[in-house]
C-alpha cells in the first residue's frame, strides 16, 4: 500500500454525578439495574499486574536499556532499548491490550521519483530466507488470526506492522515480517523486482511491446486521479528542497529508470537494523520480545546510516502552480481544482503547540459549523471541499484547504473567500462554546483512544514516529496530560488562537496555491509519450535482443503462474488448536449494591472515563431498555414501551 500519510481522530459525554459519586471510581465501567440479577455471564477475578509495577528483564539478549517510565494517558510502562550490535532501537510497550502489535519502520528517502521505497515494500513481502514461497503472506493469511497485517509507503518511511490477539499467532507474523526486510529473496531473484516494478512486455516478436509492472499499473491509476494529483502537486510544491519534492509512490513517466541494481543498492543502505526503529505494545512478555528481534539483529553489525530528512527552508513570498489533470468527457470532469497550502513550521510542533495547533483545527474546519468549512460548503463556488486542513505526520507541519468542482472563472473568489474568512475569524476571534467544545471533543478522543478495527497499538506506533523519526522523543505524543493542563491555563488567561491563525495562516510567507484545471488531451498526450519511448528502445535491439524479451515475458509469465509445491508451502507457520485458548478473556468484576440496585464494576483502564450503561424493566408490556452516556452531568432515562 502506498500513503502520503494521513491523520486521524472522535467524540462523547462524561459520568453521571450520582454516579460517580456512589461508585467512587476514577475509571471502569458501571452496569446497574434493579431486581434480581439475570442473564450476567461476568466471572469475577483478580485485576492483572499494573504496568506501574513491571520491571525490566533480566536477561536483556544483546540489549541495553536506554529508558523506562510509565505512560499513565495508556496505562503502559515504556521501556526504550537499543541493540548493542547494531544500533536498532526498540520501543517496548507494556500493557493488558491483548490486541498485541508489531512494527519494523526504516526511514526510506528517496532522492527521485522512481519509487524505489513502494517497489522495495511490495518486493520483500515475495518471499524470503526462511520462507522461500512467492507470497508467504497470502498463504500466513490462511491460517492467521491477524487483526492487522499491511505495510506502508510513506514519503519518508517505510512501515511493516502486524497485530493479533493470539500470542502464537502474533510470534508467527513477527516471524515472517523480520525475515521478509532483513532477508528477502527479491536481492537475488530479479524477477520480483520485474513483476512487481516494471519491465517490458512483448508477447511474440511482432506484437506490441508496452510497459508493465505491478506498482507501475498502480501508480498510473494514482496520477490518473486528480484527487491523488492535487495532493502531489501540493506536497512537492511546498516541499522543493527536500525529499518530499519527489513521489517515493513512484512517478509513471520515471519508474522504467530504476535498474535492479539500484534497487538492490538502496536496499542494502537502509533496511539495515541500524536504520530500524522497532515497536512492540500489548500484553505479551517483554524479554520474549527482545529474545526475537537478536535472533535477527546479531547477524549484522553497525553501521552508519545517512537517512536523514533535511528541513525544508521557508519562502520569502507566497507561489502559485497551475497544473492539469487527466479530464474525462462529463460536464463534471470540466472543472477546477483550488486549494491553498501552507508550510507552519520548521520541525514537528513540541506537545502544547501541537494540541492547541490541532484544537485551532478542530476549530476552523471539525464540524458543519466550523467557521472556514462552513464558509466553503455554503458558498456555492464548488461541489466539496479538498485539503481539510492539518497534516502533522511528516517532519514539518502544513495546512491545506480548497474546494473540488470550481468553475474556472470562479479561481479567484474561492482563493479571496478562503483570505477573507481567515481574516474574519482572527478579528473576531471563537466564541468560549466553540472552544470548549472543540478541547472536550479532542480531550476526549484521545483519552479514549477509539481506534475502532484498527488496532490500538498501532495508532500510537504513528503517533511516536511522528517524533522519534525525526531525533525527538518517541514518548512525548503519547503524553497529552501535562501539555493539556498547561495549554487550558494559558486559554484561561489568553487568546492563544487568534495569535496562532495569524502566524500560521495570515503572516506566513510559506504559502503555495495549486490551481489545477482539467484537461481532455493529457491522456493521449501521456500515452503517446510513452509509445514513443518504447518504440525508440525497440529501435534499437538487434532480432536476437527481440527474442530475448520474449523469452523472458514468457518466463515471467510461467513463473507467476506456477503454484508453490505443497513441499515449499509447508515453511508457512500454522495455529495449532492448542494454540487458541478455550476461554475468553476474563473481564475483572467486582458485584455490589447501590440501595436495592445491584451495581457490577469492571475495573478496567478507561483513562478517566467512566462508561456507565443503565438497565431497567419497566412494568407490564415493556420491555428492557439500555443507555449508554458518555460523562452527562445528570442521569437521564430513556424509556420505550413495547
Amino acid at each position: 500500500m502506498s500513503a502520503s500519510a494521513a491523520p486521524m481522530a472522535s467524540s462523547g459525554l462524561a459520568p453521571a454525578a450520582a454516579a460517580r459519586a456512589a461508585l467512587k471510581r476514577p475509571r471502569g465501567c458501571a452496569a446497574a439495574r434493579p431486581g434480581a440479577r439475570r442473564g450476567v455471564y461476568c466471572k469475577a477475578v483478580a485485576a492483572p499486574v499494573s504496568p506501574t509495577e513491571l520491571k525490566p528483564p533480566a536477561n536483556l539478549h544483546g540489549f541495553e536499556l536506554m529508558r523506562e517510565e510509565y505512560v499513565a494517558e495508556y496505562d503502559a510502562k515504556v521501556f526504550m532499548f537499543r541493540h548493542e550490535k547494531t544500533g536498532a532501537e526498540v520501543m517496548s510497550l507494556s500493557n493488558d491490550d491483548e490486541n498485541k502489535t508489531f512494527g519494523v519502520t526504516f526511514r526510506t528517502p528517496p532522492a527521485n521519483s522512481t519509487g524505489i521505497p513502494h517497489i522495495l515494500e511490495h518486493s520483500v513481502l515475495c518471499g524470503s530466507r526462511k520462507y522461500p514461497i512467492k507470497e508467504p503472506f497470502v498463504e500466513l493469511i490462511k491460517g492467521s488470526l491477524n487483526t492487522f497485517l499491511n505495510a506502508m509507503t510513506y514519503p519518508d518511511r517505510t512501515c511493516y506492522p502486524v497485530a493479533s490477539c493470539n500470542l502464537q499467532d502474533f510470534k508467527n507474523l513477527v516471524d515472517v515480517y523480520l525475515d521478509a526486510v532483513f532477508h528477502p529473496r527479491c536481492m537475488e531473484n530479479e524477477k520480483t523486482f520485474l513483476q512487481e516494478g516494471w519491465h517490458y512486455e512483448l508477447d511474440k516478436p511482432e506484437g506490441e511491446m508496452t510497459f508493465k509492472g505491478v506498482v507501475f499499473n498502480e501508480m498510473k491509476g494514482v496520477y490518473s486521479s486528480p484527487d491523488s494529483v492535487l495532493a502531489r502537486e501540493a506536497q512537492q510544491a511546498l516541499f522543493p528542497d527536500n525529499t518530499y519534492g519527489v513521489d517515493s509512490g513512484g512517478d509513471p513517466t520515471v519508474i522504467p529508470d530504476l535498474s535492479f541494481e539500484e534497487f538492490k543498492e538502496f536496499h542494502g543502505k537502509f533496511y539495515h537494523p541500524s536504520n530500524a526503529r522497532m515497536w512492540f505494545y500489548g500484553d505479551d512478555d517483554v524479554e520474549e520480545r527482545l529474545q526475537i528481534l537478536d535472533s535477527f539483529l546479531s547477524e549484522f553489525e553497525r553501521r552508519e546510516v545517512d537517512s536523514s530528512i533535511a528541513t525544508q527552508p521557508f519562502f520569502d513570498e507566497p507561489k502559485r502552480v497551475v497544473a492539469s489533470y487527466v479530464a474525462g468527457e462529463g460536464d463534471e470532469q470540466q472543472k477546477s481544482f483550488v486549494q491553498v497550502n501552507w508550510l507552519l513550521n520548521d520541525g514537528p510542533f513540541d506537545q502544547e503547540t501541537a494540541l492547541a495547533v490541532g484544537f485551532l483545527d478542530n476549530l476552523l474546519m471539525g464540524s458543519p459549523a466550523a467557521p472556514l468549512r462552513m464558509a466553503l460548503e455554503e458558498s456555492g463556488l464548488g461541489e466539496a471541499i479538498v485539503g481539510w486542513g492539518l497534516e502533522d505526520e511528516l517532519r514539518q507541519p502544513t495546512f491545506a484547504i480548497g474546494l473540488k468542482g470550481v468553475a474556472k472563472e470562479d479561481i479567484p473568489k474561492v482563493e479571496k473567500l478562503i483570505e477573507d474568512t481567515i481574516a474574519k475569524i482572527a478579528a473576531e476571534g471563537f466564541t468560549q462554546a466553540a472552544i470548549d467544545s472543540s478541547v472536550n471533543t479532542i480531550e476526549f478522543s484521545m483519552r479514549e483512544n477509539n481506534t475502532g478495527r484498527f488496532p490500538r497499538g498501532l495508532s500510537l506506533m504513528l503517533r511516536s514516529l511522528s517524533a522519534w523519526l525525526y531525533e525527538g522523543d518517541p514518548v512525548m505524543p503519547l503524553r497529552f496530560e501535562e501539555p493539556l493542563a498547561q495549554l487550558k491555563e494559558r486559554m484561561a488567561k489568553e487568546d492563544v488562537f487568534t495569535a496562532l491563525i495569524k502566524k500560521l495562516l495570515i503572516e506566513n510567507k510559506h504559502q503555495v496555491t495549486i490551481e489545477l484545471n482539467p484537461d481532455k488531451q493529457m491522456a493521449k498526450a501521456q500515452e503517446d509519450a510513452e509509445k514513443a519511448r518504447i518504440a525508440k528502445y525497440r529501435e534499437g535491439l538487434s532480432p536476437e535482443e527481440l527474442e530475448k524479451v520474449v523469452a523472458e515475458t514468457e518466463e515471467l509469465k510461467r513463473l507467476q503462474e506456477t503454484p508453490d509445491t505443497p513441499e515449499a508451502l509447508a515453511c508457512v507457520p500454522t495455529l495449532a488448536i492448542s494454540d487458541i485458548p478455550k476461554e475468553a478473556k476474563n473481564i475483572p468484576t467486582d458485584v455490589g449494591a447501590i440501595g436495592e440496585t445491584e451495581v457490577l464494576t469492571h475495573d478496567i483502564a478507561t483513562s478517566e472515563i467512566l462508561y456507565a450503561e443503565h438497565l431497567m424493566v419497566r412494568p407490564a408490556r415493556s420491555r428492557l431498555i439500555r443507555r449508554k452516556d458518555f460523562f452527562p452531568e445528570s442521569s437521564e432515562w430513556t424509556a420505550r414501551g413495547p
